[in-house]
């Protein structure tokens, strides 16, 4: 394709609103202007000025709905982006979650969008009969459904009756590994973060809401304190189950041994993680989790679980990098952390690096961004689509 057609790719990356921003939809969207397509960022609802990934060939714009209005399928909705599709002469949409999905596959009907691609980070996004009914009625509409691990692909072709499994197609997340090499020792990281210096400290990272599990993490947290009563845990982030989690900790009489943050930035992820001897993700339900990549990267062994995606990290190394038990069960998560809690320095560290090098060799972000634009140009470098 020469440089004039090239020029036309105009497509569309569609999020709900501007809080929805990852740093794999920025790499992506870079990646994209590199190779000669024009992306546009579309939210369904607030103000596309709050988003942190437009730039001067970055746009952004918003639909302007309301929470309210963007639940469920409306047609005002449809009609709505179909507009946007036909001002932007757009090409190419690419969605991320299943409302949106729906209502894209609607309304590029009769317009220049010929491909759709949906990126799937759950096992969780077909939880109901509705859904799974919609999808399997727009499965013509989809060019290719991209899925972050290898659990999120069995589960969309165990749920979705007419998806084929040439449609389907995993790229893992990546991620910045230059990001989480800082120049920070523990000790700076720790009075940062607004934690006592010394002691052994167990970290997570991620939002307080129930898949994520930071109950069952608190109750084998109190039984290491009976062993090792100078051990901390450190939880970063916000989200609806503070309070109860709060509350909880006062009545395993733990509150003085685990610190809450609140959320921070995403630049400042690094910083936290170097206040940690070892991160902890419980989790139930996982597509494949950016917040143990990262860890990794930071030079973290990791405890996790055996839910969704984490085969896809655990199982493509031979050397340890950390160690996963069962979701849900508060007796293996805390003889884990015992283990840990024992373990020599050394051996935390040489774990530690396995790990970063782990992901430095197998979920990189120029991998991801790479495996996503030879998708892009396979569908868009025809005739087809070309002005």
């Amino acid at each position: 394709m020469n440089k004039d057609a090239r020029s036309y790719r105009k497509t569309l990356f569609l999020l709900d609103d501007p809080s929805q921003d990852k740093h794999r939809h920025e790499y992506l969207l870079n990646g994209l202007v590199e190779e000669g397509f024009r992306p546009v960022i579309g939210y369904f609802c607030g103000d596309a000025r709050d988003s942190s990934m437009a730039s001067s060939n970055i746009r952004a714009v918003s639909l302007g709905l309301s929470r309210a209005r963007f639940k469920g399928f409306r047609p005002s909705t449809v009609s709505k982006l179909r507009r946007l599709i036909s001002i932007e002469g757009v090409s190419v949409i690419h969605t991320q979650r299943h409302r949106a999905t729906v209502s894209a596959a609607v309304a590029m009907s009769g317009t220049t969008a010929r491909t759709l691609f949906y990126t799937v980070g759950s096992t969780n996004v077909l939880r109901n009969w509705n859904r799974r009914v919609a999808l399997n009625c727009i499965v013509g509409r989809l060019s290719m459904v991209t899925c972050v691990s290898s659990a999120v692909r069995d589960y969309m072709l165990g749920n979705t009756r007419l998806l084929p499994g040439q449609k389907v197609q995993i790229i893992h997340n990546g991620i910045d590994i230059k990001k989480f090499v800082i120049d920070m020792d523990q000790k700076t990281a720790r009075k940062w973060l607004g934690i006592p210096p010394r002691g052994f400290c167990f970290g997570i990272v991620a939002r307080l809401k129930k898949a994520k599990c930071h109950d069952i993490l608190l109750k084998a947290f109190s039984r290491l304190l009976h062993q090792a009563p100078d051990t901390r845990l450190v939880m970063v982030g916000d989200g609806p189950l503070e309070d109860r989690l709060r509350q909880l900790c006062r009545e395993l009489e733990i509150a003085d041994r685990v610190y809450f943050t609140g959320r921070i930035q995403h630049k400042d992820v690094p910083k936290a993680l170097k206040a940690f001897n070892c991160f902890v993700h419980p989790s139930f339900r996982e597509g494949l989790s950016a917040s143990i990549l990262e860890a990794m990267a930071s030079g973290l062994p990791v405890i996790t679980t055996e839910a969704g995606g984490m085969g896809d990290i655990f199982d493509i190394t031979t050397e340890r990098i950390g160690v996963r038990v069962r979701p849900l069960d508060v007796e293996a998560l805390f003889a884990s952390l015992a283990t840990f809690r024992n373990m020599g320095h050394c051996v935390l560290k040489e774990m530690g690096e396995n790990a970063r090098r782990h992901v430095r060799k197998n979920f990189n972000r120029e991998f991801m961004v790479q495996s996503y634009l030879d998708l892009y140009k396979k569908f868009c470098d025809t005739d087809t689509f070309t002005k």
